[in-house]
């Protein structure tokens, strides 16, 4: 298995070189990737995140909570968002039910949150009344 990450053009398919990075916290790394190849010379800016321990640390830096994001996600931003406002109507149509129960499931099924996390947002969605 490589000891690097390699971040591949998608024009290309040449391996990029990491050209410059930021750190704005333990877990995050933002990156530009640059194509090596002198015919295409795309750049991009990436990030890196680490979003869930696979092994504990055995000397874990009690500042550093792993496992949650340290900002609010784009897809965690809209979700909220849709449920806030669903929230104060005083009653829905079964399309944004549906919609918002649909986000729901494709969070938890692609792993990104767990049960407990949908459960809690479907809680949220059963207390909204249905026209």
């Amino acid at each position: 298995m490589s000891k690097s990450i390699g971040f591949y053009c998608p024009h290309c398919g040449i391996r990029m070189h990491v050209s410059s990075r930021k750190k704005p916290s333990p877990l995050l790394h933002e990156l530009i990737v640059s194509c090596r190849n002198d015919q295409c010379l795309a750049s991009f800016a990436a990030s890196l995140e680490m979003v869930r321990p696979i092994q504990n640390s055995i000397n874990p830096d009690p500042a550093i909570v792993t496992g949650l994001p340290l900002h609010k996600r784009q897809w965690e931003v809209e979700l909220e968002h849709h449920l806030a406002s669903i929230e104060t109507q005083l009653e829905i149509n079964e399309a944004q039910k549906v919609y918002i129960e649909g986000f729901i499931s494709a969070l938890f099924h692609s792993s990104t949150i767990d049960l407990t996390r949908a459960t809690i947002y479907r809680q949220r969605l059963k207390q909204i009344k249905l026209l």
